[in-house]
């Protein structure tokens, strides 16, 4: 997978991918966690020297999207799978202010969707006025924000303070690579729950989360 996306063979990276998971060869959790966060984590690019980082940037992404697409039948599966159905207790998914890194967040969404909650994905760059607005009427058990970039903590830290002042009363989850070097820092931004590992959703509602 990783030599097809370094070569920008997207038909051949959402092939594996697909036939990967038809197989039963990698759970869809695993291929999310294990396969295509650290394809996009860990890729490394001369941004001074190549000009074409960028562009190089932009497609690997719009190929990770394109196979994030193709898993939600079995995203569904899976929830099916673990025994659990569709509930009425409602997770928005969203990125704060000026993150435009919302690959994370979708993947986050997903597996809320896996541990049978209604998970509905804002994504990144919709205005937090309008956010709120859809929260009254919502009503969301949790309020998920994937912060990647380290420079929107503050962002996320007044989003917070914002969705609070306006009586949402949804637990704030948080979680990203934002955090990787500050643990502790999700009580700073006025998060109630932190998840180290994404993978932590699938027992959320059977864990001591104060």
């Amino acid at each position: 997978f990783a030599d097809a996306l370094d070569s920008q063979d997207k038909e051949r990276a959402v092939l594996l991918c697909v036939e990967g998971l038809e197989s039963k060869s990698i759970e869809v959790i695993d291929l999310y966690l294990d396969i295509l966060a650290p394809a996009l984590k860990q890729w490394e690019c001369d941004y001074i020297g190549d000009r074409l980082c960028i562009w190089k940037e932009h497609i690997r992404s719009s190929i990770v999207r394109t196979v994030l697409e193709c898993c939600f039948p079995y995203i569904v599966k899976k929830r099916r799978d673990n025994g659990s159905s569709k509930s009425d207790q409602t997770v928005a998914v969203l990125c704060p202010p000026e993150e435009y890194h919302e690959i994370g967040a979708r993947m986050i969404s997903d597996i809320f969707t896996i541990a049978g909650y209604n998970s509905i994905f804002v994504g990144a760059n919709t205005p937090l006025d309008t956010f709120l607005q859809a929260a009254k009427k919502l009503s969301p058990l949790y309020v998920a924000i994937s912060v990647s970039n380290y420079y929107n903590l503050i962002n996320t830290r007044r989003m917070i303070s914002r969705i609070k002042e306006a009586g949402c009363e949804s637990r704030v989850v948080v979680g990203g690579n934002a955090f990787e070097n500050n643990p502790d820092y999700w009580k700073e931004v006025g998060a109630d729950i932190f998840l180290k590992d994404p993978r932590e959703i699938l027992a959320l509602g059977k864990r001591d989360v104060k």
